[in-house]
């Protein structure tokens, strides 16, 4: 078990394992910043089985367990049954909010470093991704998870590109 030491101790300590070759999957931060203070968060954030007192999944397949565990039958069963086109933007503000916030996607977790990996970079993104693939997971079908990947990138590449136009000013040289 990694416990919170001082600041360069324990980015030297995780320097150290991660070299001596103990993680094989390179847990290391994935996140858009270089301050140290955050990356040494993010990474001891990432080994961590539990936060702020949650279980934190490691997978998708324990994130359903999770789900299912925590959850009525009869809630189960509407949501198993509910039409799948519109489920992750009905269910963003209650279900999604709740994952995001208890399964940390903004701060880092270990369950969001996966998602991460998995190629999903926007919380939100992660949110609309498990929703739609735990409903997928309930119906057993299949959970097409690269394709469905791709398209959240694309979607939200689509996103960030209206956005960077819309802040864009334009101006007129003709005198």
């Amino acid at each position: 078990m990694i416990k919170r030491i001082g600041g360069a101790v324990t980015t030297v300590l995780f320097c150290l394992i991660l070299q001596a070759g103990y993680f094989s999957e390179g847990l290391q931060a994935q996140i858009d910043t270089t301050d140290a203070d955050m990356v040494e968060d993010y990474n001891w954030r990432i080994m961590q089985r539990m936060l702020n007192g949650i279980y934190i999944p490691m997978d998708l397949n324990d994130a359903f367990k999770e789900l299912q565990d925590n959850a009525s039958e009869q809630a189960i069963d509407r949501f198993r049954n509910a039409p799948g086109d519109d489920l992750s933007n009905k269910l963003f503000f209650g279900l999604g909010r709740w994952m995001k916030s208890n399964w940390q996607f903004y701060e880092g977790s270990r369950f969001s470093h996966y998602l991460r990996e998995l190629g999903l970079s926007h919380p939100d993104d992660m949110v609309t991704f498990v929703i739609e693939s735990f409903h997928l997971h309930l119906n057993e079908d299949d959970l097409r998870i690269e394709e469905r990947i791709e398209e959240l990138r694309d979607r939200r590449f689509k996103i960030s590109r209206r956005m960077m136009q819309r802040d864009t000013i334009s101006v007129d040289t003709i005198r």
